[in-house]
């Protein structure tokens, strides 16, 4: 190789690094130049579509916020998957490959089962608002909602040692993946007898579920169910039961309120006594005052409804902790505890939100807080 020769392949070496390094560069820079896209994955139609739509208006919600306080622009691309899994993975192909988003927000729990391997070959984070029935792990998802741990044990030693009479007890649950290990998990640490039931998913066949269930003369009935067929289960199981039966629920009594409400004649009075768990946080706090004020500028004529504070506390979380390292992004995110419009946002060794749980009372017909339950 003569020496003209060993200066021109040096000269194309060097042209080469210097377009890597500008490609590099200006991709790197690129957050800073274009919007920083986020896909959501949401239930916007179907049982859950009221609370999907809630966490989409949290999320926009917190765009406003950041957006004005960072001066960078976010753009939030939204896909429906109606709480079905093929249509999640649908979604989820979209966002990742024809809009190439550059960070991932998903709602549904049977979606997130679907999404949990090929998510991985992202490499960043994906923030999850509902329950992981499965994969649970210290992997890249990181929970907005409770899970299992640190909730239901909880629940069920309060409940085993309030002053219900428990000797006959029905556990009822719906056969969605969720339910069926919310019921599970407390049943393990409930530590009593009790009768577990899968419920139907048909709606027509709950009337014969709850002439199975009054049939066994329960003194307490512990429903994990979905809000419409919970309500629907309710209604059928009133006019059987003792009046003195103890109905304790899991949170679908607050989120599917609507539902009851229907069914039980517009508001709560015919289950005055029955409890239920719920994870909120402060709404005297100085973040759920930033959020309630930044929401009511987007929808003046709304209230935030069921979540809208943790799809908001969802948005901050991720971008405060943005790294263009994923590796980094994903470590500052189990590092992260701020307190949030929902309350404190901090994550357990599996990426799951520790949250602050309260039992609430059905007194003259409406829920109201009855006590805090301790970590």
């Amino acid at each position: 190789m003569n020496k003209n020769t060993k200066i021109f392949l040096g000269v194309i070496l060097l042209v080469a690094v210097i377009i890597g390094v500008v490609y590099i560069n200006q991709r790197s820079d690129s957050l800073s130049t274009r919007p920083f896209k986020i896909g959501v994955i949401a239930p916007l139609t179907g049982d859950f579509g009221a609370v999907g739509e809630n966490i989409v208006k949290g999320i926009k919600t917190a765009q406003s916020v950041y957006e004005a306080k960072t001066v960078k622009k976010l753009s939030i691309i939204v896909e429906n998957d109606g709480g079905e899994a093929a249509k999640g993975l649908g979604a989820f192909r979209k966002l990742a490959d024809t809009d190439q988003v550059d960070g991932l927000i998903n709602t549904f729990t049977t979606t997130m089962d679907a999404i949990y391997e090929p998510a991985k070959k992202l490499g960043y984070p994906v923030m999850m608002e509902a329950f992981q029935a499965n994969n649970v792990a210290d992997d890249y998802v990181f929970q907005m909602t409770l899970g299992n741990d640190n909730v239901w044990d909880r629940y069920a030693k309060y409940v085993s040692e309030a002053s219900y009479d428990q000797s006959k007890v029905v556990i009822v649950h719906s056969i969605d993946a969720a339910q069926a290990s919310f019921a599970k998990a407390f049943t393990a640490e409930y530590k009593k007898s009790v009768t577990n039931i899968t419920a139907s998913s048909d709606k027509n066949g709950l009337r014969t579920d709850a002439a199975k269930i009054a049939a066994l003369k329960p003194t307490m009935i512990v429903f994990f169910l979905t809000p419409e067929n919970g309500a629907i289960l309710t209604k059928e199981l009133l006019p059987l039961l003792n009046k003195s039966t103890q109905l304790v629920y899991d949170i679908q009594l607050y989120t599917g309120l609507s539902y009851y409400q229907a069914q039980l004649g517009g508001d709560l009075s015919k289950i005055n006594g029955a409890i239920n768990l719920m994870f909120e946080g402060d709404s005297n706090s100085p973040e759920y005052k930033e959020f309630i004020n930044a929401f009511k500028k987007l929808y003046p004529n709304e209230e935030p409804g069921f979540l809208a504070d943790h799809g908001y506390d969802t948005l901050i979380a991720y971008m405060k902790t943005y790294d263009k390292d994923n590796s980094k992004w994903i470590s500052n995110l189990k590092l992260f505890d701020e307190k949030g419009a929902s309350g404190e946002v901090k994550f357990d060794k599996n990426g799951i939100r520790i949250a602050d749980l309260v039992v609430k009372k059905v007194v003259d017909g409406r829920l109201q807080n009855f006590t805090r339950l301790p970590i």
